[in-house]
């Protein structure tokens, strides 16, 4: 079975977000269904089989929240060290060909948002930048190829 990490603040947003989603698809859904039965013959009631399978899919993504819930490993950051890069960090990288500079922030799988910078643990380039340190040159396997990042800054990531 796969871990999942997530920082303590992660773990709670998971958390809150099984309990909603439960509700909500047993509130919410259950009156969509109960309503679109009343329509009459389910056989031909597109209204009732859309809720139904707007139910499937709400219990599917359910299942795979409690599956992560189940499997989460939290990361809390005494145990961590300051100046390796780790689950909970924000890193400065250097590309080394071109030059630029991009800021990530490091979490768990179900906290990431690339709009915010904010990466998988499980990503090619987290994967890659784990358990180095300021200075470190890392060679990054990416799905568009090879590149080498220089790390310029780790510090713990406090929302």
């Amino acid at each position: 079975m796969n871990e999942f990490y997530f920082t303590e603040k992660g773990i709670e947003k998971l958390k809150r977000e099984i309990v909603e989603l439960e509700k909500f698809i047993k509130r919410d859904i259950a009156k969509e269904i109960a309503t679109a039965r009343e329509h009459g013959d389910l056989k031909e009631n597109a209204e009732y089989h859309a809720a139904r399978e707007k139910q499937t899919n709400y219990m599917a993504k359910l299942g795979r929240l409690q599956k992560q819930f189940a499997n989460a490993r939290v990361v809390r950051r005494e145990d961590l060290a300051e100046d390796v890069i780790t689950l909970g960090k924000r890193v400065k990288i250097e590309d080394v060909e071109s030059g630029g500079e991009r800021e990530y922030i490091i979490l768990g799988e179900g906290e990431t948002d690339i709009d915010k910078g904010i990466i998988s643990v499980g990503s090619p380039l987290a994967s890659a930048l784990l358990s180095h340190k300021k200075g470190d040159i890392v060679d990054v396997q990416l799905p568009r190829g090879s590149k080498k990042f220089k790390v310029l800054e780790v510090e713990f990531f406090d929302d």
